[in-house]
């Protein structure tokens, strides 16, 4: 029996109190390597790179802190999005829909958009790291191949088979990572001077360095779509709240170490050099003084983890965008949520519909050019989810029909509120750039 926020107390506990068969399903399953490792590989993408680097190339690593506050807001949004689905045993769309009538309309609307572009924006940067280490291959064909290929796995893949897949992606991008950050520590001429930039600093008039930085990290669609690979992991009750939070905290762990990771790398190459990253562009640039710096090898290194980043991001993203899309649809149609996995499972129509929709715009967007004013709608309708997210989850997690176990507690609605103004006010700089932009 599946408990709503309206249902008495009960009927609640009679879901908390399945049998702990269920819960007592082999602890030895790798935790680890579950939806936390999933959502890093989907979430850390070429952004995370570019924005860390940036920061690296103009301050060293004085801003770890900031990149610290946004990984511990993610992780209180995606731990909040987990325990909402266990509370209730609805989907995130259908909690939505109990908030407002309209939420789930807007949140179709703006992943619709989204989908349009992601393709084809990803695509496109990782077909930039293989022509660059491959200079042979075209790169709009090989983009829309890629997009293709991506598409590819997430239709014939179940949630098993797509998780393992993610799980190898992000262990492999962060064994690159790590190699290099190991072999920019071995050859820097100035070890000393390279750890004292970790003391933190506020730099004066460049807020908005800080707020990309603290925002940059981590995912949007995936953090939105993390109760649907919980769901799928088979965590249905308050038995596995411990298991999904330290999960969650996996992931966001991974996150920030591969973030600190690239921000070691930027401040070894680029800290004091007057060398910048500005866009993907540069970042695929930055391979060959790299290579000039730490050899062919690291060069190479490097380009094949900046390809792995982005494809990983890809095939997670369209697996979230098509798992909100098909809800968003569900819950619009009005669709029992008893019903709701048959219309959401991987193999369903509604998804794989979606899936389409995300390649055949990857490819069409891509023969376009990706036209600028598409571009800055999708930018600027990505920018809303966020504190769209962040305020409904503390209207729905405060709610006296939601057991104790569940509800917020102080912390979270500090975190919470501290996600609804920073992503809000990010969400407002990058709508003024929008619209002055177009």
């Amino acid at each position: 029996m599946t408990a709503t926020p309206g249902s008495p107390p009960r009927q609640r506990a009679a879901a908390s109190t399945e049998p702990e068969a269920a819960s007592a399903a082999p602890r030895r399953r790798l935790v680890l390597l579950g939806p936390g490792l999933v959502l890093a590989a989907a979430s850390v993408g070429a952004g995370d790179m570019v924005t860390s680097l940036a920061g690296a190339a103009g301050y060293g690593m004085a801003l770890m802190w900031a990149i610290l506050i946004g990984v511990v807001l993610k992780y209180s949004l995606t731990e909040a999005v987990g325990r909402l689905y266990m509370a209730t045993g609805q989907t995130v769309i259908a909690s939505l829909r109990s908030a407002g009538r309209l939420l789930p309309a807007a949140f179709f609307l703006f992943v619709l958009v989204i989908g349009l572009l992601y393709g084809a924006a990803l695509s496109s940067v990782a077909a930039l790291a293989l022509s660059t280490l491959f200079p042979v291959l075209p790169p709009r064909p090989t983009g829309i191949a890629i997009a293709l290929a991506s598409a590819a796995i997430v239709y014939v893949g179940r949630y098993a088979l797509f998780e393992r897949v993610m799980s190898v992606f992000m262990l492999a991008k962060f064994f690159g990572m790590v190699v290099l950050t190991v072999t920019t520590l071995v050859t820097t001429d100035d070890l000393p001077g390279l750890f004292s930039s970790l003391r933190p600093r506020l730099p004066a008039g460049d807020v908005v360095t800080v707020l990309a930085l603290i925002g940059g990290v981590g995912g949007t669609a995936g953090i939105a779509s993390y109760s649907y690979w919980v769901r799928e992991k088979g965590w249905r009750h308050g038995s596995r709240l411990s298991v999904m939070r330290a999960d969650s905290a996996v992931s966001y762990t991974v996150t920030f170490l591969f973030v600190f990771c690239t921000s070691v790398v930027g401040t070894g190459l680029l800290f004091g050099s007057g060398r910048t990253i500005t866009g993907n562009d540069g970042l695929a640039a930055l391979a060959d003084p790299l290579g000039a710096d730490l050899g062919s090898v690291a060069r190479v290194l490097f380009l094949g983890t900046f390809f792995l980043v982005t494809l990983s991001a890809l095939v997670g993203g369209f697996n979230a965008l098509c798992y909100l899309l098909s809800d968003s649809l569900r819950t619009i149609r009005g669709v029992p949520d008893a019903a709701a996995e048959p219309h959401m499972a991987q193999s369903s129509r509604p998804f794989r519909g979606f899936l389409l929709y995300c390649a055949v715009a990857a490819v069409a967007v891509t023969f376009l050019g990706r036209p600028v004013p598409l571009v800055l709608t999708y930018a600027a309708v990505g920018s809303l989810i966020l504190p769209l997210l962040s305020g409904a989850l503390l209207v729905l997690l405060n709610r006296r029909t939601v057991e104790r176990p569940y509800r917020n507690k102080i912390m979270s609605n500090v975190l919470l509120s501290g996600s609804l103004v920073l992503f809000g006010v990010l969400a407002v700089v990058q709508l003024k750039e929008s619209l002055g932009g177009s």
